[in-house]
């Protein structure tokens, strides 16, 4: 529950972030130049690392009439968390709020059978803490945890008629004991829409588990959705995909490749993994076509496609004691630009650069180049630019 909690505050501080950001995307069209001094005792980079996600969840969207039935979840360990969500729908336009979970629902493992609101379901009064604590978040959603005495294997979760047919639900399965997780891979994260989508995604090696169906999709920020196609070798998945899509980029927001499995446990059970990673597909509206130092500083030619405001940041290292070059300033340039072939001057604080400590020849390795306006980080350039 306490990481629960602390992924609760972390999705505030993105949000926040995001709200931020955007105050800064505007078309303000005056240039902006600074400096600041970075610590040469920590590894610096501008570049595009890529993502690791590992995944012991799953998730489905089922109706109200299958939550009547009854839903059938494998687990593959015991005590994981189990947690159903109302979704909102829309009639005639309009925006239908949903906060209601189904009462009388119950959980059975095919010998006993026991209401969510049990005792030793214990994290139903959990979710009433989390539904004070946290409205916003919780105000809906009701989380459960299978008893330890109830072990594992094959669960139903069942409504017993107390569900609405036609309201939809999110149930959420956190097989947290369990050591059979869905390992996604990308090698960057930062795609342009000519570009292709790489992605790996494998069981994690120490289960032995293997892989009976895999798909994923790309999911645009407004929800549309496109199947990503992919190809099995030696119970590994591999993606290259040519990005094909025409849904907009929204600023701030990311869009989200999610993977979906089903994996075959020691006991040959079919367990459910879903593991979601986020990519920003971006417009080429400018890029660098070429770069020149001296003693001033940097000069960009900037080749711009769309009009905008365009930033740019550079790494400047200088040579420490020891004779290794270390990092030293990050010198920033932002201004509007019109299409058509640009140069951006990236001035350098040559103060700043004296006060480190580190000599020069002063050098710059790391170029990234961002559309403000859009949101986008457009391109790194790795490199030696000598400061003359």
């Amino acid at each position: 529950m306490k990481s629960l909690i602390i992924n609760l505050v972390t999705l505030a501080l993105v949000f926040t972030s995001s709200v931020f950001a955007q105050d800064l995307a505007n078309n303000k069209r005056e240039k902006i130049s600074f400096s600041q001094h970075v610590d040469s005792s920590i590894a610096q980079r501008l570049a595009d690392v890529g993502a690791i996600q590992k995944s012991r969840v799953f998730f489905r969207k089922i109706s109200g009439a299958e939550l009547n039935s009854g839903v059938d979840l494998t687990i593959d360990a015991d005590q994981a968390v189990i947690q159903i969500t109302p979704l909102d729908s829309v009639r005639n336009g309009k925006r239908i709020v949903n906060r209601e979970v189904p009462r009388g629902m119950t959980l059975s493992n095919g010998v006993q059978r026991r209401r969510v609101d049990d005792d030793s379901i214990a994290l139903h009064r959990k979710s009433q803490g989390l539904r004070e604590n946290f409205p916003k978040f919780y105000s809906r959603a009701h989380a459960m945890r299978v008893p330890k005495d109830m072990g594992r294997g094959k669960f139903r979760l069942e409504a017993n008629g107390n569900a609405k047919d036609d309201t939809d639900y999110i149930v959420y399965v956190l097989d947290k004991n369990s050591d059979i997780e869905l390992e996604v891979r990308t090698p960057k994260t930062r795609y342009s829409r000519s570009e292709n989508l790489l992605l790996d995604a494998q069981p994690s090696p120490k289960s032995k588990a293997k892989i009976e169906f895999i798909s994923s999709t790309l999911v645009a920020p407004d929800g549309e959705r496109y199947t990503v196609s992919g190809r099995m070798e030696n119970n590994r998945y591999r993606v290259h995909w040519p990005i094909k899509v025409d849904a907009p980029s929204v600023p701030g927001e990311l869009w989200q490749v999610e993977v979906r499995s089903t994996i075959r446990n020691a006991n040959n059970e079919p367990v459910e993994r879903v593991a979601v990673v986020s990519a920003n597909i971006f417009e080429e509206t400018a890029e660098v076509s070429s770069v020149y130092s001296d003693a001033q500083g940097l000069r960009l030619s900037l080749d711009v496609q769309q009009p905008g405001r365009y930033e740019t940041r550079a790494l400047v290292y200088g040579i420490a004691p020891n004779g290794e070059y270390k990092p030293t300033l990050l010198s920033y340039q932002a201004e509007w630009f019109e299409p058509g072939q640009r140069e951006m001057k990236i001035p350098m604080d040559d103060s700043t650069l004296v006060s480190s400590g580190l000599g020069g020849p002063y050098r710059v390795q790391d170029i990234q180049l961002l559309d403000q306006g859009r949101m986008a980080v457009l391109e790194y350039l790795q490199g030696n630019w000598e400061l003359k």
